[in-house]
């Protein structure tokens, strides 16, 4: 069986959009240094994967913007 993630409606051609809670927030602010820094290197190889080589470029066209 396929493990496949499904969008939902309204957020549809919007992104990504996840929303938390008071208490994941709170308990995200117990973690220590390295466990943030894991947990968003574990977020950023989760987004890849499910990337498109298209949105993987536009990724990487967007880093090197000059503002």
């Amino acid at each position: 069986m396929e493990n496949k993630l499904i969008p939902i409606e309204e957020n549809a051609n919007k992104g990504y959009h996840y929303s938390i809670t008071e208490e994941q927030m709170e308990e995200y602010s117990k973690l220590t240094l390295f466990e943030k820094l894991e947990w968003i290197e574990k977020t950023n190889q989760f987004i890849y994967s499910i990337q498109t080589d298209k949105e993987r470029e536009m990724r990487r066209n967007i880093g090197n913007m000059e503002l």
